[in-house]
């Protein structure tokens, strides 16, 4: 059905004159009244009638950017900080009255938490401890990214529990080799170099070459407490077993006192975060190095403790993995 056309009132006027002009004038034609709903139906001089069947123009590109949830930031949380008050804890985020995280006890990891960007502070509780009781820790997190996965270690700080992150790379290594990175939060020691041992020459046997004397080498350099090795994730062999010693950092890398050595065979193409805990200073606690898998970073993640042994010592047996608090 046509909807009613304005006439503009220039083309009305103009036939009136002419009809003026041919003998009597006739009588006045009666006024037109148009309603609102005819008159914005209308269509406008010059443009084609509109299809009142037509659909609605579609959502802007910017307006539905506008409307979209932001993408959220994937975070899984170590625990390794050995102050005993909080060796069990529950962790909130900013003002809200649920744990994102309970019962996660030291030397054991969360599974994945979804968190929007920005930066959090974090409210640590006691295990079990009211909501509504003032927390005795509260950390925050750096400026976290949408569609990241970060690992935050909670450790000792200058001030009590601390955060630090680090965006997590999970692609496979190739085969035959895995990927690294170290963390220091052992409380009373100064920043520390990992290291391969240095290995004695070896005379030549049956079926094997002599080979010279190698010096240890440094695999991360000058970590200071409470933060990761600047090298990120190094390269070291899968599927075999590799011995990383625990030095402080002195003049030259490798050089400093021996705090320990720990041997494991990392999987083959697996991707590890290597976290050095414990304490020197009173009340102690045992040092140990904590190999937390980045590669199961969805579902049950756990970290095996090794404990870090005077160097030259027979690597003990790992101790068994302690399973993640469920995420909520």
């Amino acid at each position: 059905m046509k909807t009613a056309r304005v006439v503009p009132s220039t083309s009305v006027l103009a036939l009136t004159l002419a009809v003026a002009g041919c003998g009597s004038a006739p009588a006045p034609a009666p006024t037109a009244h148009y309603s609102a709903e005819e008159l914005n139906n209308a269509a406008r001089p010059g443009l084609p009638e509109e299809d009142p069947d037509a659909p609605l123009p579609a959502t802007t590109a910017a307006s539905a950017q506008a409307v979209a949830p932001p993408p959220m930031a994937a975070v899984r949380v170590i625990h390794a900080s050995p102050d005993r008050p909080l060796a069990s804890v529950d962790l909130y985020l900013d003002d809200q009255t649920t744990p994102a995280a309970t019962a996660l006890a030291y030397r054991s990891i969360t599974g994945a938490l979804r968190v929007t960007p920005g930066e959090h502070a974090v409210p640590v509780r006691i295990a079990g401890t009211a909501a509504t009781e003032a927390a005795p820790a509260t950390a925050h997190t750096p400026a976290l990214e949408g569609d990241h996965r970060y690992t935050v270690i909670a450790h000792t700080g200058a001030h009590g529990v601390a955060f630090a992150a680090a965006d997590d790379d999970l692609a496979a290594p190739d085969a035959g080799h895995a990927k690294v990175r170290f963390f220091h939060a052992v409380v009373g020691v100064p920043a520390v170099d990992v290291c391969r041992p240095a290995t004695p020459a070896r005379a030549a046997a049956a079926g094997h070459p002599a080979e010279p004397a190698h010096p240890a080498t440094a695999v991360f350099a000058n970590v200071a407490p409470g933060t990761f090795g600047t090298e990120g994730y190094v390269d070291v062999v899968g599927g075999a077993a590799v011995t990383l010693q625990l030095r402080g950092h002195g003049a030259r890398p490798c050089a400093g006192a021996a705090l320990g050595a720990v041997t494991f065979t990392p999987a083959d193409r697996s991707v590890t975060t290597a976290v050095a805990v414990g304490r020197t200073t009173p009340p102690a606690a045992p040092r140990a190095l904590l190999l937390c898998s980045d590669g199961t970073f969805e579902g049950e993640p756990t970290c095996v403790g090794h404990a870090l042994t005077p160097t030259g010592a027979p690597p003990p047996a790992a101790s068994s993995p302690r399973p993640a608090p469920p995420a909520r």
